[in-house]
């Protein structure tokens, strides 16, 4: 898949348009109120973070508004169009480097990649994440409404995902949520994790 297809009029029907947008305005504050619950939940404190294969800005935008304490807020997209018109650092998600963050986000983007490249993105966000992980993409697994969802890509189970992830150094902990291995101070009943 080409970094070129995520131009303005794909960001414009799966993001902008509230009639064709894949999540509204609701979903999008409720998932970051949900990821920010379970990062204070767990002691992490973040001054760090980073929206890989950000879009839109949508993620970091909200992320702002709602952790107003983060003065180290990175964005990263592969798309010349996203960088330009979103203001991004034009980074693919198998190059990204830079200091570790304490909360990384990589939402819908891994599912463009053949495998190699994939695995080669989830090493780089295990080398960029210091805490933890929101990971979402759409797998083979999922039940997709095709008429308002991108289904270009490569649809691999969820279970790849997992163990990729596992072997890169993150526990699953659920809903896309992945604690990475340096962030110590994490410590689950057995119930807690996959």
């Amino acid at each position: 898949m080409s970094a070129s297809q995520f131009n303005r009029e794909y960001y414009r029907r799966f993001y902008e348009n509230p009639t064709t947008a894949i999540i509204s305005a609701a979903e999008r504050r409720n998932e970051i109120r949900f990821v920010l619950s379970f990062c204070r939940h767990i002691g992490l404190e973040i001054r760090r973070f980073s929206d890989v294969g950000a879009g839109t800005g949508w993620w970091a935008r909200e992320f702002g508004r709602q952790y107003r304490s983060c003065r180290q807020v990175e964005t990263f997209d592969a798309s010349a169009e996203a960088a330009r018109i979103y203001g991004h650092r034009r980074v693919s998600a198998q190059e990204l480097a830079g200091l570790p963050s304490d909360l990384v986000v990589c939402r819908d983007v891994l599912r463009y990649l053949p495998d190699r490249q994939a695995k080669r993105a989830i090493a780089r966000l295990a080398s960029k994440c210091r805490g933890v992980l929101y990971f979402q993409v759409v797998t083979s697994d999922d039940e997709v409404d095709e008429d308002r969802s991108d289904m270009t890509g490569y649809f691999r189970p969820a279970s790849w995902y997992r163990r990729t992830l596992e072997r890169a150094g993150f526990r699953d902990v659920g809903m896309g949520l992945f604690v990475s291995d340096k962030f110590s101070r994490f410590d689950p009943f057995a119930l807690e994790v996959r």
